[in-house]
């Protein structure tokens, strides 16, 4: 009897050491973008362990795939069509609207209109922050030293989860749109693209990335926009993979970019920052070829600060346009 609970057992261990080899393989395929090289002192199990941490297993098991939402966004519904003329519609009113008919909402017209350059900022210029994102992002709210801002982060996230419960917040699961619903901040950092650079096309991507922004503009209204370019990828990562390669990353990044008006949303560009080189993720500041070791997200920390945007004096104008 004791012999037979012996071989159950081991047959147990095998059993579930074989699934979750499988399971850390095909996590390092699809979530991890290929960083882990497999060894004796590194088996797959490893990477099994840390996306149970990562709480990979649930979202395996959520009903609507990213694949799915990606072909869903391509085709034109009836909806999407009504939607588009509403929009044409409330554009020429606005333009009927704006323009004015005396000195004073001149004043007012001109002043809104005012486009801004990015200026040095201090550190409590994060305070009504937010930061939007996947692990990048995560990251940056464990190690680049930001203590006053809002993160709603999650390994793994992409454009397609804006409406999906996938991050935690104030001890609920929630999804991005409905925290930007509820509540109201005067900074909103966006980063995500490189886990959807394995399927979609740069176009479809774009597309809905547009509509998510538009989208937190409509519940944001007084917020300034920042569009964070997605940083690249060791050259060496780059070369070897199919889908998150320095050229995928790049088109993508360009075309979000347009979305930037210098009035109230903006376009940073880590990529410029000394975290990369010659058109890539300098190798020394990585520890997968894609995510920056921890000592250097003060790096990325710094670059935003240096990036800020200031509207104290247009604000100063308009209030005395209108008094």
């Amino acid at each position: 009897m004791n012999s037979n609970k012996h071989y159950i057992l081991t047959f147990s261990i095998l059993l579930s050491s074989l699934l979750l080899t499988l399971l850390g393989i095909y996590w390092n395929q699809v979530h991890y973008h290929d960083a882990e090289n497999y060894s004796a002192k590194n088996p797959p199990l490893a990477t099994a362990m840390m996306g149970l941490h990562d709480g990979l297993l649930l979202q395996e098991f959520d009903s609507t795939q990213q694949e799915n939402d990606s072909l869903l966004t391509e085709v034109p519904t009836t909806n999407a069509m009504e939607k588009e003329e509403e929009k044409e519609e409330t554009t020429a009113q606005t333009e009927s609207s704006e323009v004015p008919e005396n000195s004073s909402d001149m004043d007012v017209f001109n002043a809104v209109s005012e486009t801004y350059s990015f200026t040095p900022v201090t550190e409590d210029y994060f305070q009504d922050a937010v930061f939007i994102g996947d692990s990048r992002t995560v990251g940056i709210s464990e190690y680049s030293g930001i203590e006053n801002a809002t993160f709603l982060c999650k390994t793994s996230l992409s454009i397609y989860d804006y409406t999906k419960p996938k991050i935690t917040y104030k001890d609920k699961k929630t999804s991005i749109q409905e925290v930007l619903q509820t509540e109201t901040f005067g900074k909103i950092y966006l980063m995500v693209g490189i886990n959807e650079c394995s399927y979609g096309t740069p176009e479809s991507f774009y597309e809905l990335y547009r509509e998510v922004v538009e989208d937190i503009r409509k519940l944001q209204p007084q917020a300034l926009i920042f569009i964070e370019g997605n940083l690249l990828v060791t050259q060496s990562k780059s070369d070897s993979s199919q889908g998150v390669t320095n050229e995928n990353i790049s088109s993508r990044n360009d075309l979000i970019a347009t979305l930037a008006n210098q009035k109230d949303t903006f376009y940073i560009d880590i990529n410029q920052s000394s975290l990369c080189e010659n058109g890539a993720l300098i190798p020394e500041f990585t520890w997968d070829q894609i995510h920056i070791k921890a000592q250097y997200y003060t790096v990325w920390k710094d670059f935003l600060l240096q990036h800020g945007i200031v509207k104290n004096s247009i604000d100063t104008n308009i209030e005395m346009a209108k008094g």
